[in-house]
């Protein structure tokens, strides 16, 4: 226990001093004279800590009283600063207060201003102000409060250089935040230029230009903190890890092929945003495409994630592009059915699918023919194509036309087939001895 409060009472001892440097102003850095060659040559002396370490000193004896006539000069010493400071604290309390409710204020009003402009004319203006408006707010609030927290950092040269750099990194990080804001706005109006038909912009380039600009201006951010407020060799650091940057590649090559494969999709554009693909073995329209990946949403609602490195190498059917979607399926008829009951089934295929739900092109004219004598049924082969590309729409319409084509074929005495197995047997039966009673 002994041992405890000596060690407790050093560590105070220890803040008692440093606490004093910054009250009375001692300087930062003592001045250090060059040392000559013969300092220079000479071998260093050992310190009190490692001769404490290796066993040759014990630790020193605390002596109580001068420990606490060192606390006790430090109270008075932090007890005149804070008297000699206590106006420009009171100042300072005041004017932040003033200065956070005038914000919030004035907040709420650009905000209230910005609501009822975005219904009027000039609506991108006011957009801007709503963008702008808690940034540049929050950015004066922060330099009036530091205008009149400077005496008292004058006072303290000690906490004034790093207060001065967290201060400069605050507006950094305020200003990073005012630029993602113009860049959501900037979003904003070239999705709504995109919706416009005629034009060769797409969500997808839309997409591609907001994310590249974010991690641009992030990237920029943090460079900008750390080299110029900080005083970090951003440079240096960089060039000292060429090593580490080639390791860094080579684990990373399959990040760089998914990014080059999506340059692949922004210049070529084989869909868009919205657009019903099949690449490969799925089926589903494209919800988002990332810097890595892209991300499609299944008819099962399931959401698929594919490499855009594997979408730059696989063939991609964009199915919205052409605006039909085909149905092809086969109708069999047993074998019971006559060659002129053949031809009415076609006929009624014809009357229902033609034109259906709107007039056919003449590349996508329903295709209907007798595909030959199946196992157990006589089969037709129907292909048609929906006018739509959703999976709503195409499960709807193919309910429309599979009922129809019921009721249809009912009404004339069509009958359908279903798989069925006739088996002939030859030569004499024995018949089974009757049971016994």
């Amino acid at each position: 226990m002994r041992k405890f409060v000596s060690t407790l009472m050093l560590g105070v001892s220890l803040l008692a001093v440093s606490v004093r440097a910054d009250v009375a102003e001692i300087p930062l850095e003592p001045e250090v004279k060059q040392p000559g060659i013969a300092e220079m040559a000479a071998p260093q002396a050992e310190s009190d800590f490692d001769r404490i370490l290796s066993g040759e000193e014990t630790l020193p004896l605390i002596d109580k009283e001068e420990l606490a006539d060192d606390v006790t000069h430090w109270v008075r010493e932090t007890q005149s600063w804070f008297h000699k400071q206590s106006g420009s604290l009171l100042t300072f309390l005041i004017v932040s207060g003033i200065s956070v409710f005038a914000g919030m204020g004035l907040a709420l009003f650009a905000r209230h201003l910005a609501m009822r402009g975005s219904q009027r004319k000039h609506r991108l203006r006011w957009q801007f102000v709503a963008a702008l408006s808690g940034p540049v707010i929050l950015m004066l609030v922060s330099g009036v409060v530091f205008l009149f927290l400077l005496p008292i950092l004058h006072s303290l040269p000690t906490l004034y250089p790093m207060e001065a750099r967290l201060f400069f990194t605050w507006l950094t990080l305020l200003a990073a935040w005012a630029g993602f804001q113009l860049i959501a706005l900037l979003d904003l109006r070239m999705r709504e230029f995109a919706s416009r038909p005629g034009n060769d912009l797409d969500s997808l380039i839309v997409d591609i230009v907001r994310k590249v600009l974010k991690v641009t201006l992030l990237a920029a951010t943090i460079l900008f903190i750390g080299q110029s407020i900080f005083q970090l060799n951003i440079t240096t650091l960089l060039a000292g890890a060429g090593v580490a940057g080639l390791a860094i590649a080579f684990a990373s090559r399959e990040t760089l092929a998914n990014f080059f494969g999506t340059l692949v999709i922004v210049l070529d554009r084989p869909f868009r945003i919205g657009d019903r693909i099949q690449a490969g073995e799925i089926n589903g329209i494209v919800l988002s495409v990332g810097m890595r990946s892209t991300r499609v949403q299944t008819a099962e609602e399931s959401i698929c994630t594919i490499p855009n490195n594997h979408i730059a190498e696989i063939p991609i059917e964009n199915i919205s592009s052409r605006g039909v979607i085909r149905y092809r399926f086969t109708l069999g008829l047993v074998y019971g059915t006559t060659a002129g009951q053949l031809e009415l089934a076609i006929k009624l295929l014809h009357e229902l699918l033609d034109d259906f739900k709107a007039p056919d092109c003449e590349e996508y004219r329903p295709r209907i023919f007798f595909q030959g004598l199946g196992a157990s049924a006589l089969n037709l082969e129907v292909i048609m194509w929906f006018k739509a590309t959703g999976f709503d729409e195409e499960e709807q319409l193919r309910t429309e036309v599979n009922l129809e084509i019921v009721r249809r074929f009912t009404a004339n005495q069509l009958e359908f087939a279903f798989n069925t197995v006739t088996n002939n047997l030859s030569g004499s039966l024995q018949l089974l001895p009757p049971l016994e009673k």
